[in-house]
Formats: C-alpha cells, structure tokens, sequence
C-alpha cells in the first residue's frame, strides 16, 4: 500500500470524527443536561487549549526524532478521552475530560501535514487528492449520524465519536514507520526578536485582528448552530446536510483557489469575506425557509473560505520568508485560539437569551471586520511590511586572495 494511499485513509478517520464532533457534539452536551453558558465554555475552553499544547506536542516528536510514535499515542489518548466521556456525568467532570480531548485529537494534525508535505516534496506526492478524502469523510460524519439521530437517542453521538476514534487509531498504525522519521537534527534558536518583528507591526496587528474576527463570526454557528436548527424544527438529518453543504462549498472554492487568488488578491479575498459574513448570519438570524438557509450555507465557501485564503495569501506577501512561518503561527494562534474562544465565550449567554437571533451578533462582528480590512487595504501597498535580510555572501577564496593581494599593493606604496 502506498504513501499517499495511507495517507488519504488517515486524513479520512480524522475528519470522520470532526464531522461528528463539531456538528453534534454541542447536541450531545445539551442531552448530558449542560446549558447554553456551559456548553460554550467546554468549546471555548478548548479552543485555547490548542494553542499551547499543539506545539508542545510537535516539539517532543522532533526532539525524540519520530512524528509516527508521538501520532500513535495520541490516537491512543483521544480514543481513552472519547471513552471516558461517556462514563462521566455532570458539568465539572465532562469539562475536564473533553478539554483532554481536545489537548490530544487536534495534536494529531500537525504531525500528519509534517508528514504529507514532506512526502509531497520529497515523493512528488498529489497533496491535494489525498486531502480531499478529509473532507469527503467530514460529509460522510456529519450526514450519517444526523441520518442516525432520526431513531436513535442523542447519547448515539458518544459512540459514533468512539468508533471514528477507534478508525482513527487504525489509520495511524497503518502510516509506515519511517514516515514520521526525522532524519537530521533540528537546530534550535530563539525567535523572540523575530516574533517582536513581525507581531508589534500596526499593519501585521490589523490584519490578524480582522482575519481573526472574520473567522470568529462562525462561533454561534458552530456551538449552536444545530441546537438552533433543532428548535426551529428541522430534522437530525436535514441538519446534517445542512453542514455537509458548508463543507462542500468550502471543497469547491479550494479546488478553485489558484485563479480566485490571482485575480482578487488578499484584501479583496477578506472583503468579500466580510460582506458574506453580514449576509450569511443576518439572513440566518431571521430563520429563513430550509431552501435559503440552504443558500447561506453556500456562503461558507465564502465566509470561511476566502477568509482562509486571503490570509494566507497576505502573509505570503507581506511577511519576508525568514519571517513567514513566524507570521502564520501567530495568525493560526489568535485566529483559531484566541478570538475563536474569547467570542465562544461571550456568545453563550447571548445565545441563551436571544437564541438564533444572536446571528445578528455575528454579522456586526463581520462589519467590523469589514471595516477592519478597509483600513489594511489604505495601510498595505502590496508588499513586504519588514524588509528581507540580505545574507552576507561569502567570498570564494580566488576572490579573497586577489583582495588581500591587492591590499598588500597599496599598503607598499
């Protein structure tokens, strides 16, 4: 069996699971008897777990020198969390167990894309076919056990994050054993003027604080999305497709993205994303017939997708290349971290005294990013923010005894 074949099955027992998790796993708190306040904290909470423990995952399994034993263990760890789940009761207890869930799972990642990239540059690897298969599984999660909680209780959510748990430790066993191998030591420096650098830049602090926003206007949608959906009526399986049509617009726009980023740029990829989150969520907000409710899940592939994009497209740009990866950690860390679970957070209380209605917090969230990425578009020219260090070039040594010969010259007459 082959790399990218291993790969492609890896990639599908995770987002198994992240097709049940996200959408369902706010139902399955709900049914444990959880309110709306403590539902978004458990999701909250561990959305700021991430942002420490992801790196300091990565770091033991270069520093032990093999990425495939450290992603076995945490297969191992989530599937014990998964389990312990459903033998926990009360607030305090599922808090506890889920935030280490959400410590190990999503530590997977960044050990699997090691992987994949290297064997893209080193093997030629299509990365893209094999990534896909992420999210044709999502899809699969989310449509089956919305399919499954039409006869079945909420409490089948806790096995069905089990068993994709379960495939998921398969998939990991299967990678081959010097998949994961680092080869040649990794040197260590601090990057802490690097981080100052690029970090205090009023432009680089704008920009993350709008993207950030942007993809933070997804956070009713996803704690609360399906329990809202649930309360207007619709049925467990039609709130799947619901989610399986922000996933598939999501799939299209990627599969496109190459042209989308030449011809509209990073500013004008965050505008658009801007003024489609202020459509999407004010039109959600208002609780819509299914067919345009169908429609604004469509503009996930804009909401999220061109947001995704543009920022990734703007750091190409704007940071110089000793500072790009620098530049993407810091986005990825408020982006998926901070402001993700700060607004989390503030939004369980609205929810629950509001309901659907708090999509309206959410669109003037996607003004003020809006807003927001105006102020990059006057800032930013296009360029680099931090001018690239040149390198002192080395002289060849026929070049280095010409000029000391031509020194001693001078220096005789």
């Amino acid at each position: 069996m082959s790399l990218a074949i291993r790969l492609a099955i890896l990639y599908g027992t995770m987002f198994l699971f992240t097709g049940v998790y996200l959408p369902f796993f706010p139902v399955w708190l709900k049914a444990q008897g959880l309110d709306a306040t403590e539902i978004s904290l458990v999701v909250a909470l561990s959305l700021f777990l991430r942002i420490v423990v992801s790196p300091f995952f990565a770091a033991v399994a270069d520093r032990i020198g093999d990425r495939r034993r450290v992603m076995v263990g945490l297969a191992w760890a989530s599937l014990a969390s998964a389990g312990l789940l459903l033998a926990v009761e009360g607030f305090g207890l599922i808090l506890l167990v889920a935030l280490v869930l959400n410590a190990v799972f999503p530590s997977i990642s960044p050990l699997v894309e090691t992987i994949a990239m290297r064997a893209r540059i080193d093997r030629g690897m299509n990365y893209g076919r094999v990534r896909m298969w992420g999210s044709i599984t999502f899809i699969l999660g989310s449509s089956g056990v919305g399919w499954l909680l039409e006869w079945n209780p909420s409490s089948i959510i806790g096995f069905c994050l089990v068993g994709a748990l379960a495939l998921n430790v398969a998939g990991a066993w299967a990678m081959p054993r010097d998949a994961g191998m680092v080869r040649q030591p990794v040197r260590r420096r601090s990057q802490f003027a690097d981080v100052l650098q690029i970090g205090r830049h009023p432009v680089f602090v704008l920009f993350v604080v709008t993207a950030s926003l942007t993809q933070a206007t997804h956070a009713v949608y996803y704690a609360f999305g399906s329990l809202a959906w649930q309360k207007q009526g619709y049925a467990d399986s039609v709130i799947g497709l619901l989610w399986a049509t922000g996933v598939l617009a999501e799939i299209v726009l990627f599969y496109i993205s190459g042209p989308l980023m030449a011809r509209f740029g990073a500013v004008r990829l965050l505008m658009l994303a801007g003024f489609a989150a202020i459509l999407r969520w004010t039109v959600t907000a208002l609780s819509p017939p299914l067919a345009v409710l169908f429609v604004m899940q469509a503009l996930h592939g804009l909401t999220f997708g061109a947001a995704h994009l543009g920022a990734v497209q703007f750091v190409a740009q704007a940071a110089p290349p000793r500072l790009a990866a620098t530049a993407q950690s810091l986005y990825a860390a408020m982006a998926s971290g901070v402001m993700m679970g700060l607004v989390t957070i503030a939004i369980g209380p609205v929810y629950k005294m509001l309901g659907a209605h708090a999509y309206f917090v959410m669109a003037g969230g996607g003004a003020l990013a809006l807003a927001g990425v105006m102020f990059v578009a006057l800032r930013w020219d296009g360029g680099l923010l931090i001018p690239e260090e040149e390198p002192e070039e080395q002289e060849e040594p026929e070049e280095q005894e010409d000029r000391e010969e031509m020194q001693e010259g001078k220096n005789g007459h």
